[in-house]
This record gives structure tokens, sequence and C-alpha cells, in this order.
């Protein structure tokens, strides 16, 4: 008698510890996340190429078994190879003037099925700006021997097209966001 209630003991005990502890997903790695993430903007995007990491900035505290949010942050390039191709990232280089795109996801584990939202927008093209405008600016000092009128065009129609540019860049340089669901 006293064999058959350790037993049951044991078998209800396992089965109670066996349901306390089963997740709704299974554990995933930082370098998982990350992939998925990478892979996640190249489906989804739009893009005509694909984007391969540049460089992954891990949290202090990343548990693969937590059922609460996990945020990353992550940087991606532009590759030379192009979706339709169906390449393995591995296979593709970095475009010498490819875009750079600064991202950061949030995996919701506490939603059913999990949750991926991931923002990304482009990086280094206020670089590309100062130096335009300091080009401008040097153009404009060789030009100082014009008449009065015709530098208060030129610096009007500067001004005009500094803004537009502005505009429209900053129309299309909104950031991308991507939701996604995924099963585990």
């Amino acid at each position: 008698m006293e064999g058959f209630f350790w037993k049951t003991w044991l078998v209800v005990a396992a089965f109670a510890i066996g349901g306390t502890s089963s997740l709704p997903h299974k554990p995933l790695t930082y370098e998982e996340a990350v992939d998925l993430a990478v892979s996640t903007y190249n489906g989804k995007s739009g893009e005509e190429s694909l984007y391969r990491l540049l460089e992954a900035v891990p949290p202090p505290k990343w548990d693969p078994l937590s059922e609460s949010n996990q945020e990353l942050n992550l940087t991606i390039k532009e590759t030379v190879c192009l979706v339709a191709e169906e390449r393995s990232l591995e296979e593709c280089d970095f475009q010498d003037d490819g875009a750079v795109m600064g991202c950061t996801g949030y995996f919701f584990f506490g939603e059913s099925p999990p949750v991926l939202v991931l923002t990304c927008e482009p990086l280094g093209e206020d670089e590309e700006q100062n130096q335009e405008e300091e080009e401008e600016e040097e153009k404009e000092e060789d030009e100082k021997d014009q008449p009065r009128r015709v530098k208060r065009f030129k610096k009007f129609f500067m001004k005009l097209k500094k803004s537009v540019k502005k505009r429209v860049m900053k129309f299309f340089k909104k950031p991308m966001v991507i939701g996604v669901t995924f099963p585990f």
C-alpha cells in the first residue's frame, strides 16, 4: 500500500510540474530572435534587395523562456542579392553604398500566437545632407563677385530648394513598421 501511495504522489507531482512550466511558445535565443527579425524584414518590407545583419546590440537580460515582452536593437545593411533570387544571406555581400537601416524589434510572447513588431529607419542620410550643404556654401563663396540682386535670388532659391528637399525627404523617410505573428 505504501508503494502505491508514493507512485501516485510521484505521478501527480510530475503532472503538476509539467503543467506549470509549459510555455505557449518554444524558447527563443537572442540569435534566433535577430535572425527572425532580419528574415521578417526581408520578407515583408517590399524592398528589392535583401538586407543582412550588420550589428546587433544584445540586451543585458534576454530570457529565452520569458513570457513577457522582449526588445532587440539591430542594424541591417543592403546586400547585392535580390529578394527574387531567394539566396541564403551568407552568400550575399554588402553593397558598397547600400542603405543602412536601424531597427528596433519587440517580441510579445504573452500574445497567442506570439507577435513581432519591427520598426526600421534609414541611417546615415544626415551626413550626406551636411556634406551637400558644405559644398553649396563653398559655391556661394566662389560667387561673391556677382551683383547683389543675383545673390539674393540665388539665396532665395537655395532656401526654397532646401525646404522642398527637406519636406520630400521627411515624407519618404518615415520609418517602416512591420508587425507579424509567428507560430511556434
